[in-house]
């Protein structure tokens, strides 16, 4: 990936974050390094591991259901509504 491909997706990013409202919705978190976004019906899988491509982002950031698919949360946040849905992308068990 070029430079100049880099800075686009990293505008891209930016302006998906700030419509999606900029912080976490679970804990308020605002720093966008760490913010994620969460397939809200847990469904990420069904895109496939292809990342967020310039591509892929300028297609959420078009998507007319925007609001209803997604939703912005931290690392953290993340991984725990991931645990506590059992949204697993493989079998997978957590034995605590």
């Amino acid at each position: 990936m070029s430079a100049k491909q880099i800075a686009k997706r990293k505008v891209l990013r930016a302006e998906l974050i700030a419509k999606l409202g900029g912080v976490c919705v679970r804990c308020g978190f605002s720093d966008e390094r760490a913010l994620q976004f969460d397939h809200i019906n847990g469904d990420g899988h069904k895109e496939g591991n292809r990342g967020y491509s310039y591509i892929r982002l300028r297609n959420m950031l078009n998507d007319p259901n925007l609001f209803d698919r997604y939703q912005l949360l931290c690392a953290n946040c993340n991984w725990i509504k991931r645990e506590e849905n059992k949204e697993y992308r493989f079998k997978y068990s957590h034995t605590s």
